[in-house]
Parts: structure tokens; sequence; C-alpha cells
């Protein structure tokens, strides 16, 4: 059976410490403080029963942040409420944080009846009604109790078991996760940090991360339910003694992570609700403090819509925190204003990878807000453009494991792995499309500049892609495949594109070839030819880069230049030397060609490079 955590809470002095030991036989006030002054300051915990642990919280509007670190886990609320004092400041505050929580489940205590008659427990009861209007607790029964007579306890008890029957499964990242609420040093086992499981499982010499720090640490061991045990699942109550770990590297706030999934942050993309209740709006850039799991940090709220949001509204914006917290997508968590601290309203995170500057990242927060889970996704998939998202990026980004990742993906018909050789990325088959047809763009814009060069290089395009190359590559293929792009040795084009030449530059291009056909192998080089033909040595420098991609010329080293007609007759010249001789010398070489060394020798290196011949010595032989 699941575990399943029960969070109390209420106004100070309604009776949550007494209630819990009435139904289990635990004082939760383990603190010489507390029992001296007869009120809950720390989170206590006992067990209702092997599945069910019940976790007691402050009431006092001064410990509210220790409150919140108690119920950030919980699966079922039970909501506290004294007779002989009905519906209190506390008890609002209580009930409206457990509901921005998104509580799933509740049941309410009227507590104390022994101190009321039957009248005014009827019109206690009916406050409480209003106060739980339209809320998850709404159908939630109200089951009158006396903690220090036992009146209603065991029906407490068992409506507290049914109710956690029904509890709905929550969502397991496929990661360990835990919140920690304690830390403290035991003599002869070291650090030891407590909280409840909330995602996934840890196995004693497991490895693990504390967070913020990214320390590594190991289990040396785990208790559950006061009993050592070899491992802990979602929704156990959970100790852990850590190897190596000084208690001054954690405290409550820390994160307990499997490595590699969660990650400190200082902004984080998040949708708001301020309560109606609030009296004040939130106005840009305003101060307040934010509650995550057992996590308090000071934060700055940038709106990425209106300038404020009016009490019983939700928006969009970006959190600058002040100090590092851990978070992953979809964490709840609580606001409460800098100056009185009092919770107005709650929110979700929807972001946790903010590195772009304000005027982009703050439409994309406000993307993800006006969607729904399924399409959030998808438009944090679309969002990275040309830097699609890799099995290691959605991990971070989602804070789940890539079998999560699976699962959360399938059915998504618009989203498709795409693959290059060791590489794998998360794409939008629309983003997809919008690649290709960017690349396509870059090479029009590219031959529109440059009319007399045959294709751009791919570092060019992917710069201006502003991708990877590994991911070029497979996109590339992809036009290659769909008879969009061609190759052309080392540079792309599009395969609409024709090297031409104007009138005047095609017969400049004829005027150049008919000179180096009869020079042979003793041709001009681009000085020479400048003179001869009466044109500057860049004009003719475009020209023979076209005839070079055309095929009709051969370029040496940018100066020494042949005809294609020259070279395939000098190959067959060559060839038949090899007929009746085993090897070519440099000098049987110049005379065939009819050249001097200057050309004979970068020639022949070219008939090696070509593996037409290979050098044997001094000599050249063929390559057979």
């Amino acid at each position: 059976m699941n575990q399943t955590v029960i969070g109390l809470s209420g106004h100070i002095d309604h009776g949550k410490t007494a209630l819990v030991q009435a139904l289990t036989g635990v004082n939760t006030d383990k603190l010489q403080e507390e029992q001296q002054r007869g009120m809950t300051i720390d989170i206590g915990f006992a067990f209702l029963n092997e599945n069910t642990t019940l976790i007691d919280v402050p009431g006092h509007e001064k410990f509210v942040k220790n409150m919140m670190a108690g119920v950030s886990g919980i699966d079922v609320a039970l909501l506290v409420v004294a007779a002989d004092d009905g519906v209190m400041p506390q008890t609002r505050e209580h009930f409206e944080i457990l509901n921005l929580l998104d509580i799933p489940l509740g049941l309410i205590a009227l507590n104390k009846v022994d101190l009321a008659d039957e009248d005014w427990l009827d019109l206690v009861e009916l406050d409480i009604t209003e106060l739980v209007k339209g809320s998850f607790m709404e159908e939630a029964p109200i089951i009158r109790v006396s903690a220090v007579e036992g009146t209603g306890v065991e029906n407490l008890k068992s409506s507290l078991v049914e109710i956690c029957s029904k509890a709905p499964d929550k969502l397991n990242r496929g990661i360990f996760r835990m919140h920690v609420d304690r830390a403290f040093s035991m003599k002869g086992y070291g650090t030891v940090v407590t909280g409840t499981v909330n995602s996934g499982e840890l196995h004693s010499g497991d490895s693990i991360e504390i967070l913020p720090g990214e320390i590594k640490s190991k289990v040396r061991g785990l208790q559950s339910h006061s009993r050592e045990v070899e491992e802990v699942t979602m929704g156990d109550r959970a100790a852990i003694n850590l190897q190596g770990i000084d208690k001054e590297h954690i405290q409550r706030g820390s994160q307990i992570s499997e490595p590699g999934y969660l990650q400190a942050m200082t902004n984080m993309g998040v949708a708001l609700h301020l309560l109606s209740s609030s009296k004040k709006s939130i106005e840009q850039n305003q101060r307040v403090r934010i509650h995550l799991g057992t996590q308090e940090v000071m934060a700055r709220i940038a709106l990425t819509g209106a300038k404020s949001l009016q009490p019983g509204n939700k928006g969009a914006a970006m959190l600058r925190l002040e100090s590092p917290l851990v978070a992953a997508r979809g964490d709840k968590f609580i606001i409460r204003s800098y100056s009185p601290i009092i919770t107005i309203g709650g929110g979700e995170v929807l972001d946790v990878v903010i590195e772009e500057k304000w005027k982009v990242v703050k439409n994309k927060i406000q993307d993800l807000f006006n969607h729904s889970d399924t399409d959030q996704i998808l438009q944090l998939v679309s969002q990275e453009g040309a830097k699609p998202l890799t099995v290691e990026k959605l991990k971070f980004r989602l804070g789940v494991s890539p079998e999560q990742i699976e699962a959360l993906i399938k059915g998504i018909e618009p989203l498709q792995w795409v693959h290059n050789k060791h590489h794998k990325w998360l794409v939008t088959r629309e983003q997809w499309q919008n690649l290709k047809s960017q690349i396509l763009l870059i090479l029009s814009e590219f031959h529109k500049r440059r009319p007399l060069e045959s294709g751009a290089q791919k570092e060019e395009i992917r710069q201006q892609l502003k991708s990877e190359e590994s991911l070029l590559e497979l996109l590339l293929q992809e036009l290659q495949k769909e008879n969009k792009v061609v190759q052309n040795g080392k540079v792309w084009a599009d395969s609409q594109f024709k090297l031409s030449l104007n009138n005047e530059d095609d017969s400049l291009q004829t005027d150049i070839l008919s000179i180096l056909d009869k020079e042979g192998f003793t041709s001009s080089n681009l000085a020479e030819l400048s003179t001869k033909t009466g044109h500057p040595k860049d004009k003719l420098l475009q020209v023979l880069k076209v005839a070079e991609q055309q095929g009709k010329i051969l370029r040496l080293d940018g100066n020494i230049m042949f005809t294609r007609r020259n070279f395939l007759t000098l190959k067959s010249k060559i060839q038949q030397h090899f007929m009746n001789h085993s090897e070519l010398s440099v000098p049987q070489f110049k005379e065939i060609a009819q050249t001097s060394r200057k050309y004979a020798v970068p020639l022949l290196e070219y008939f090696d490079k070509m593996k037409i011949t290979f050098r044997a010595g001094n000599a050249r032989k063929l390559v057979q």
C-alpha cells in the first residue's frame, strides 16, 4: 500500500498536538521550549499506522514558515478548528495555503466540543462551511471531537484511514527527491537528515546530491517509521544517514536528489495566483518571500504582462531570487509579503531555465502561462529553435527521469525524436520544418549575394542557423534526400541554383580558356592574365572561380591554372607512358607535358593526390 502523509493545520491552541496524541499516543512537541510554553514551534511527526504519517505544524503566525515546511509534501489535509474559538486568522491563512498547494483531499476536525453547547457548535460549523465553500474541502465531513475526553477520536481515526485509501497517486518523477526538514548530528553516525520522500526511491549505498551546493555523498543508512530499512520510497518519512558530510553543509531547505536532475537557480518562470483576500495588488518588482518545499528565499517579482496583478487574479512572472533556490517544473510554492509577513498567494513553476534577455524571456514565460500542461511541453520544446532539447537537457528542464520523459511525451503527436549518430533531440514537427526552411532561406540569400560561387560552406550555414554541427548535418541530409539542396564538394547549394555568367563575363571566360588552352602547361598566372585581358585581378578571380566550379579549369595553388581539356590530354599521355615503362621520372614528365620544373612538380603532386600515380623514391608509378 502507498504511503500517505496527513498534515494538520489550524490556529494556535486549537488542539492539533493534543489531537495527534489522542490518535497515536505520541506527543509531537519534542522541544523543551514547546513543552514549557505549551505551544508548537516546529513541525512534529507521528504515525497513525504503518502506512500513514501525521505531521503536526505550529499554529502561531510567527511560525507559519515552519508550518509550510510541514505541509509541502502532504497528501491529505486535516483542518483543526476549536469549538470555543471558531474560525480564527491562522485558520484562514492555513486553509488558504492548503488550497494554493493543491492538496487533493481533506477532513475537518471540530475539536474541544466539550467546551461548547450544541447551538454554538452548529454556528461554528456554519462558519467552517462558509470558509471552505468552493474549495477542495467543500464536501469534506466535519467531525466533532474532543482530544482531551476522547470523544469522536475513533470516528476521526477511521475517517482518516478511509480518506487516505482514496488519495490519488502523486507525480513520481522517476528520480529520488526529498526536501530536508531537519538535519542533525548523532554520535557514532554523523549527519542525519529527515524529510518526506516526494519522488522515486532511495537505497542504502546509493549516491546522492545535496542542493544547493551540488555536494555529492552516499547513503550510509536509512530509517523509516523508527526502524532501519534498506530502501525508502515516495511518501515515506525517511531519516538518511549521510557519508562524509558535515552538518554545516546541510539544513532545512536543502534538497536530497539523484545526481544530475535538479539545480539551484536564481531566476525562474512561474504562474502566480494572488488571493482574493489579499488587500493589495502585486506590483512590478515587488519584494516577496517564496516558500517552496522546506525552502524560504526572498525574491523580486517581474510580471510579464500588466504592471500589477490584482487580488483574485492569475498571471505570469519571472522570480528574481535573492539566494539560490532548488525547484523543478510543476512545483507549487507560496508567496508571503515582505512586510507585514502574511500569505498573499501562491504559484507553480513553469520553467527553470532562464538564460536570455528579459525581452525574450518574458514572451516565453507568457506563452507557457497561456497554454495547458500538454501544450506547455510543446512550447518548451519549440522555444529552443535551432538548439533542440536533448535527453540530458530535458532531465533538468522537466526534472524527471528518461523513462518519465518518454511517458510524458508519448501520445503528444506533434513531438518527434530526431537522431544523428550518437545524438538525439526532441523537436516539434513544425520546429523541424522551420529549421529546414531557415537553411533554404540562408542558401537563397547566399546565392543572391554571391552568384558566382557554387555554394556556402557548412560552417557558414551553421553560424547563421546558430545550431550545433551534428544537428546541421542531419538537416542537410534530409534536405538532400528531399532534393532541395545539393552538395558541391565542400559547399552546399539550393538544388534550384545554377551557376551562370552574364554575356560580358561569359565572353571573358571564353577568352581566358582560349589563352590557357594555347599555353598548355606553362600557363599565365593571375597577374599575367590581367595584363593580357585588360581586366582587373578581382574580376578575373570571380570568373575563374566559376570556371573552376563548372569543372573547366584546375587551380593547383591559386596561381597555377590549367584547362581541364589540357589535363585530360596529359593524363592520357601519362597512362600511355606506363604502357611501356614501369616508372616516370620528373625529366620524363617535363618532356611529356612540355613544361618546366616550376609547373611539373605541382602537377605531379596533383596526379598523386588524384590517385593516378604514387611516388616511389624520386620517380612515380601508376596506381593499379
